[in-house]
């Protein structure tokens, strides 16, 4: 009864992609490690016609079945769904930078109703990436581990390409001495992405103070990055390594 007052308290909670009203909120899961919030934005057709419009709408907006969305077509009874991914929000914020209104105003909506609903830091969470996709520059970034005495500049990070699999290049100074070392991200078994990367420990402060990881500092020796790590890296490189991220894990 009280979460229901809440609700009510706080008015609707629509937000229209692309014509597409969607419904949004914030809902409790069991994990392992106990639980969990996940956002789910979703528009649920009462009919086969409606889903097909919905889906022709998304699709005319720019938005990829399997990378910014999912959907199930109504059929047997059973009700249909469309569902807005993470990738689904950050194309909204792509197209606010692109000036499109229509989407600044869907974030704006989305913002309201997660302050108002009491769920402001997950939807923050999920628009991270694309809010900063590509603003940081990492030249010059001080990385130090004064435990052992390490204090590294910056000097480049540069996205490449190495058979479609994105590669972090980058370099540093220690005192007049030049280094300068790489990863590639790739899709491991069960569908999750990562990078193998030899970490001394030089290397892993100044990893430590791009991905805001401090525990790579006590790694040496063959370290594993994750989906987090490259989420950070895309301020400093930008849309490029998040479309992968976002493609790789639809398929």
């Amino acid at each position: 009864r009280d979460r229901l007052l809440r609700e009510i308290d706080a008015g609707p909670n629509v937000v229209e992609v692309a014509g597409v009203e969607m419904s949004v909120s914030s809902r409790e899961e069991a994990k392992k490690t106990g639980k969990s919030r996940r956002l789910e934005i979703v528009y649920r057709p009462t009919s086969a016609e409606a889903f097909d419009a919905a889906v022709k709408a998304l699709k005319a907006a720019g938005f990829e079945e399997g990378v910014h969305f999912t959907a199930k077509r109504p059929e047997g009874g059973e009700r249909g769904y469309v569902y807005l991914r993470s990738a689904g929000l950050w194309k909204l914020v792509e197209l606010e930078r692109q000036g499109v209104d229509w989407a600044e105003r869907a974030l704006k909506r989305l913002e309201e109703i997660a302050r108002a609903r009491g769920f402001s830091d997950l939807l923050d969470e999920h628009l991270r990436p694309a809010r900063e996709a590509g603003l940081a520059d990492p030249r010059g970034m001080v990385a130090e581990d004064k435990e052992r005495g390490i204090r590294a500049e910056v000097k480049d990070l540069r996205l490449e390409w190495e058979g479609g699999r994105p590669r972090i290049v980058l370099t540093y100074e220690v005192g007049n001495r030049a280094e300068s070392f790489f990863f590639t991200w790739r899709v491991a078994k069960g569908g999750e992405v990562r990078a193998s990367v030899w970490l001394d420990y030089e290397r892993a402060a100044v990893l430590a103070a791009l991905t805001g990881d401090e525990s790579l500092k006590e790694r040496s020796g063959v370290a594993t990055l994750t989906a987090r790590h490259l989420l950070a890296l895309v301020k400093y490189v930008g849309w490029d390594l998040l479309w992968w991220y976002a493609r790789v894990m639809g398929e």
